[in-house]
Order: C-alpha cells, then structure tokens, then sequence
C-alpha cells in the first residue's frame, strides 16, 4: 500500500505518505497501552533568533573565554558583570559559565539555590539534515537545511524538525498523533485537545489531518461568541452549560438559542457541516477551558498564582504583565484545573517576540553596561520563567495529585544570532542571523545545574563557524540538531524509543524521521574532541 500511494504521490509525496501510515501504525501499536500519570509539555518559542551568546557566556576560565572578549566586541559582557553559573556535568575550566545580568532568578533555579528547581542549559543547538562539519568557505559535507537566516524557514523547520522535506506536521503534532489514542483511552473523559496553544496556530503542533487539532486560547481564556454579554451572563445561567438559558427568557438569552440550534442542523453541503462542526466543537471547549480557568481551584488549594506572577514582575496588575508572563500564567492555570480538561498529556505552546536585535542590543562600552532590547526581552524572559517555576512548586506542595516532577518547559527559537556585532557603539549596534544557539530546559524532570550538548570554543574561522575568510560574523554550525534536542522531550511524554533506547524502528523513529542519522540523544557520552558521534544529551532523570 505505502508502495503505490507513495509512486502516485511522487518524490515529494513519498516521505510524507509513508510517515503518515507509519504514524497510523505507530499508533495503532500504541492504543494497548495506558497512561495514568499526568504529564505536561510546555514549548515556548523566542521569535526573532535571540542572541543567545549573551544569555550563557563562557565564564573566566572557560576556553572559549579568550575568543569571547576578541571578537564579541561592544557586545561583550566582563565576566564582573556576568552572574557566575558551574556546569556540574562538566571539568576542567568547561564548566566556567556566566549568564546575562538581568537573569539572576534562572541562576537560581540552575543552582537550585534554596530548592529554587532543576533548570539545564543545551548548548549550540539547530537545524540540521545530518550531522554537519565545514568542508570550505560556506561549503559542508552533506546538505544543510534550505534558506538558512530566515526567519520564516527556521521557525518552521525548528517545529517541524525535518527540514529537508516540505511541511506537513509539527515534532509535537506528530507525537499527538500517536499519544492521542493512549491518551483517550486511559482516560475516556478526555474533553479537549491535548495540543493547546496560547500564541494562535503554529507549525509545532500541527498534526497529520484528521488527527488532534490544537485548540486555540487566548491569556483570558476561551474565546467566546459575542453579544451575549461577558461569560454570556445575559443568556445563561450557568456559564460553563451552554445550554443553561436564562429563564424567564431575554433577548440575548433567545438569540444564542435560536443559533446553537441552527448549529444544530444537517446540511447537504459538507463545507456548512464541517463549519456547523467547528463552531460546536469550539463552544463545547470554551465551558471546558471556562472551568479549568475558574478561579475557585486556586482559591480552594490555598494558591494565588496571579500575586506570584505580579510579585516578581513588580506590577500591580496581571494586565501589567509581559505577553509572555500573562500566557505562562494562564497555562498555569489550566495545569492547576488540568482535570476539568480531562487529558493525561497536554501540550501546550506559547511565545516571546523582539528578539530580531539587529540593532539597539545593548552590549558594554568600556566602562558600563548599556541597556538595550535584548535586556528588556531577557529581564521578561526571566521573570516569567521563575514566575511559572514558583507556580508549579507552589501546585505541587498544595495539590496531592500533582508532582513537581509533572511539567518540562523547553525553549525554542528562529537561530542564534552572529557573534560579531554590526557596529562598534555600545547599545545602538546589534546582531544579525545566525545558526546554533543555547536552549532552556526546566522542571523537576531536569538533571538541573548542567550544560549538554556541547559549547565550543566560540573561534571565528573555526571549525564551528561556516565562513573561513576574513571578517567573518561566526554564525556557529550546530553540534546538536533540533531531533535530537526534542527527542527526549518526547520520550518523557511516552514516546518509545527502541529497546535500549536503539530507535530504528520505534515510534521515535515515526516523530523524528531524521533522527537515526545523528548521535544517539539516548546513549550520551561526552568527547568534546568528536561532538557529533556524541550526543551528551542526557539532561532528563
């Protein structure tokens, strides 16, 4: 079948036919098990390529050390002024790092500084084909992902994880695929999709069709019909029963009648079924995602998640907060009301934009540091992050049914950034597109307090930058792809991986289809005299 479906489809359409029916069967083979723990997996994306030489530093005696004051130029950040992190996993002066001085509370949870949490740093991660070395100026030994620098193309292929093939689904789309069946049927009551996000549709959680849809929401919630008054208080009685209609009857409460029922009707057409479908489905959801977000679980479990959030930021309003802060709150939220939802895994993406710093970086001028926009976007990203950590420590302690260890959140972004700048005046100069970066990982499932992958020595012309002539910008060759980065995510969520962790064959093989040319994420060793024949990704308890 695979056979003549993929020759009638042609080249392009082989790769994605023969996915698409190894994802069936994937999860055809899955549906026998169960899940009965609850797990959920938080992707937040950096749009814009954040520069994140700038967010994990090579600290005083780091080997890259040397390279970073040479050629960093009024982007540069004196060790003095860095906030000294130790990379437990590693020796011998490699585990010298610094980070930027706006983000002291992820130092905290690095260091678990009084049980602050696990937080680990990936290093020089990115889109990749195969495993990738220079073989002349802009020359490779194997192809490299198409419109590399472009922020549109490395979003997707970031999401995709296959960047050699048209787009057909997202890493986490495809694992919805297949955890879907297990999902629904450990858990009947299953109301929502499991893939939520919280910064409108994306390619990360894009499924095969027919799949699990991501299901949309706003940092209020559900997005609902209008005219009918806030949370319909003039149709329904009861918000959350939509068809609670108020009686005696209003005006609006007999219009939102009048239109559930002609949602109601059978139509010939299959375009005004498949509308009426959709509308339903939508409504339904939003008195799901209504009682997730009621804030009674909170109150009742002795938690104020929206005082920890406007605490740490210093506002006096969750209105006042960052984009990024107000949709790691509301994700919180849901976690906290997660059986509401009735999902055993959930998926949740959301995003922080600005990061395109071609200018106006800020960066050092000799004699002080000077603020610029990656400070502000690195001061957010930090709050944020210590905000939602709190949050979810707080839900373990109040909530018996609900583990720390519960929840991984793992940063995403368009590339890293060049390590040289575009101009030589501290704070107006910036950066331009670059290729590997630095990546987060966080929550109680972390081996905290590490950095994996591997973090070279930062030598422009060298073996990692992909110009060898004069007056390159070193834009760093990935050591580790985006596959292998994710790969363990997945696992966590109950993909399996192979006996041994081996992956030909297995489910993981059906997620990351590219996996198999790479490293093996799942039987790290650490040389850093040959990084691509080992992964040094074993960053997961």
């Amino acid at each position: 079948m695979s056979r003549s479906a993929a020759s009638a489809a042609g080249l392009t359409g082989v790769v994605s036919t023969i996915t698409n029916m190894r994802l069936m069967q994937a999860a055809l083979a899955s549906s026998a098990e169960e899940i009965t723990d609850y797990k959920a997996l938080i992707v937040l994306f950096l749009f814009g390529g954040v520069n994140t030489d700038n967010m994990l530093m090579p600290g005083a005696s780091h080997p890259g050390r040397a390279n970073y004051d040479n050629y960093r130029g009024v982007l540069a950040i004196p060790t003095g002024n860095q906030l000294p992190i130790t990379a437990g996993n590693l020796s011998g002066g490699e585990e010298s790092f610094g980070l930027h001085p706006t983000m002291p509370d992820v130092q905290n949870i690095f260091n678990n500084t009084g049980g602050a949490g696990n937080l680990s740093f990936v290093a020089n991660v990115g889109t990749l084909i195969e495993p990738t070395i220079k073989t002349g100026d802009l020359q490779f030994n194997v192809p490299v992902p198409p419109q590399l620098f472009s922020h549109s193309d490395q979003q997707v292929q970031w999401q995709s994880s296959v960047p050699d093939q048209p787009f057909t689904s997202g890493w986490a789309g495809r694992v919805a695929d297949i955890l879907s069946d297990m999902n629904n049927m450990s858990n009947p009551n299953s109301k929502i999709s499991m893939s939520v996000t919280l910064s409108g549709l994306n390619s990360l959680l894009v499924s095969v069709p027919g799949a699990p849809i991501q299901y949309s929401v706003t940092t209020d919630g559900a997005i609902s019909l209008n005219g009918y008054g806030a949370n319909y208080v003039n149709a329904l009685d009861d918000p959350s029963n939509i068809y609670s209609y108020k009686n005696p009857p209003t005006s609006t409460s007999r219009r939102l009648e009048a239109f559930q029922k002609i949602m109601d009707y059978s139509h010939a057409n299959l375009m005004e079924d498949s509308y009426n479908t959709v509308v339903k489905r939508a409504r339904v959801n939003e008195g799901f995602v209504g009682n997730a977000l009621d804030p009674t679980i909170l109150t009742n479990l002795g938690l104020d998640f929206d005082n920890i959030f406007t605490t740490q930021h210093g506002v006096g309003s969750i209105d006042n907060l960052p984009s990024v802060s107000q949709q790691l709150l509301t994700i919180a939220k849901m976690i906290a009301g997660r059986d509401c939802l009735g999902n055993r895994r959930q998926l949740f993406f959301c995003s922080q934009g600005g990061y395109d710093t071609h200018q106006d970086q800020g960066g050092f001028d000799g004699t002080n540091l000077v603020a610029g926009d990656l400070d502000d976007n690195l001061t957010d990203l930090n709050n944020a992050l210590a905000s939602f950590n709190e949050c979810m420590q707080a839900l373990g302690g109040a909530d018996p049914n609900f583990n720390y260890d519960d929840f991984l959140l793992a940063t995403h972004s368009d590339f890293n950034r060049t390590f040289t700048p575009n101009g030589n005046v501290a704070g107006s100069s910036g950066s331009d597109h670059g290729w590997g970066g630095h990546h987060i990982v966080m929550g109680g499932g972390v081996k905290g307090g590490n950095v994996y992958g591997y973090y070279h020595d930062l030598q422009v012309t060298g073996q990692f930058d992909v110009n060898n002539i004069a007056g390159s910008r070193g834009r760093w060759i990935p050591t580790t792809s985006v596959d292998q980065f994710s790969a363990p995510l997945a696992s966590w969520l109950g993909i399996d991986t192979g006996a041994g962790g081996s992956i030909p064959g297995s489910e993981m093989a059906t997620i990351f289809p590219n996996l198999e040319r790479f490293a093996n994420p799942f039987q790290s060793t650490y040389d850093p005299s040959d990084p691509l024949a080992n992964a040094n990704l074993d960053y997961l308890l």
